[in-house]
């Protein structure tokens, strides 16, 4: 029992020595592995300031209308019978777009046709009578002159005159009121019909065959699709950079993406209430945008994307739009001098969501932080990298 007590003895006292030993090159290992580590620095990415190009810009969907686009509304009173058009069908001025039922138009018309014939045969009998009447009484006032007849019987010729001219002023009237009739039941009938207005291309139908049509209701929206343009609703305050005869990008929203080049030719005076798709109501401002060639692709109805460019630069420092934060009120950036972070003060001048333009504080050449985060301290050894593309 003792020996075994002395060798356990023995061996702790071995390990004691070991001890400094081991802890020595503990330290050793962490001071070359912190040297290591501090040499190799922070992988970041970066970019180089350079001259190029700018462009700002507000980006909006807009929605493809016809200039000259026209609701027709119906005039009539009943049910649909026939609709000899559909939409995207070509129609010119005078073509047949709709009938409603015609029955009772038409024999209201020939009902006041027949009043008219009657009303004209009076009118003519009259006519007549006040004529023989008006004769008489002027031979009897001759008569009359010469003594040849007394003044009662001239008295009785005249009011026979002022009968038939009486009688004659009411048939005139019926005649007036029967023609008036025949207008309006004639009127009445052709609004039994609906004609385009235009040529064009039928860009939507309202109505349906066999629904009661009313006057006022909305039927057929007809326009020309060669002529198109562009209405998108911006934010007002992006809206107060744009001006008539900026330049536009329209984007097609197709397999091909296919852009083209478009205007600003309108701008609403005012500003409207917008509800967002999240609910939240927004200061918009419509903008017209015309495209400067024809395009097939650009649907009436459909929406494309737009970009409207505000303003362009060339031949400025640019560098990526995330490289610039504010700190302490001042845009700053940094910049990688000798392997490691200096915070630099800068200006900074237009912007889009790529690029950002640097109009002091920065040279071209010089390297920046593409994009740091709050974990970037001035100072910090940075390994660099170029930025992602």
């Amino acid at each position: 029992m003792k020996f075994n007590i002395d060798l356990k003895r023995f061996a702790n006292i071995k390990k004691n020595k070991k001890l400094p030993f081991i802890i020595g090159i503990a330290l050793v290992l962490a001071v070359s592995l912190g040297w290591i580590f501090s040499n190799q620095g922070v992988s970041a990415e970066t970019a180089v300031a350079e001259h190029g190009g700018i462009q700002k810009y507000v980006e909006e969907i807009g929605e493809v209308k016809c200039k000259d686009a026209v609701t027709i509304y119906l005039e009539g009173n009943g049910l649909i019978k026939s609709i000899p058009v559909e939409e995207d069908q070509k129609v010119k001025k005078g073509d047949l777009l709709l009938s409603m039922e015609q029955e009772q138009s038409a024999i209201s018309l020939e009902n006041s046709e027949k009043g008219l014939n009657e009303a004209r045969a009076q009118y003519a009998a009259g006519e007549e009578s006040y004529q023989t009447a008006l004769k008489d009484y002027n031979n009897t006032k001759l008569l009359s002159g010469e003594g040849a007849v007394s003044q009662w019987e001239l008295t009785q010729k005249e009011a026979a005159l002022k009968s038939a001219e009486a009688a004659r002023s009411g048939y005139k009237a019926v005649l007036e009121q029967a023609a008036l009739s025949i207008e309006n039941n004639s009127l009445a009938l052709s609004k039994q019909k609906l004609l385009s207005p235009i040529d064009g291309k039928i860009l939507e139908k309202k109505v349906e065959v066999n629904a009661f049509g009313v006057p006022g209701t909305a039927a057929f929206v007809i326009g020309n699709t060669e002529n198109i343009e562009i209405e998108s609703k911006i934010l007002a305050e992006d809206a107060v950079d744009i001006k008539i005869g900026d330049k536009a990008v329209i984007t097609a929203r197709t397999n091909d993406k296919q852009e083209i080049k478009g205007t600003v030719v309108k701008i609403a005076p005012t500003a409207e209430d917008e509800i967002s798709s999240l609910g939240v109501k927004q200061k918009k401002v419509a903008v017209t945008i015309k495209p400067l060639e024809s395009v097939v692709s650009l649907k009436p109805g459909s929406e494309v994307d737009i970009r409207v460019i505000t303003e362009t630069k060339n031949d400025v420092i640019i560098i990526p739009v995330g490289a610039v934060f504010d700190y302490q009120g001042e845009s700053c950036v940094f910049t990688v001098e000798e392997g490691k972070t200096v915070l630099r003060t800068v200006k900074r001048g237009i912007q889009n969501e790529s690029v950002a333009e640097i109009t002091d504080g920065l040279k071209a050449g010089e390297t920046v932080l593409s994009s740091p985060d709050n974990s970037i301290e001035e100072g910090m050894r940075i390994k660099t990298g170029p930025a992602e593309k």
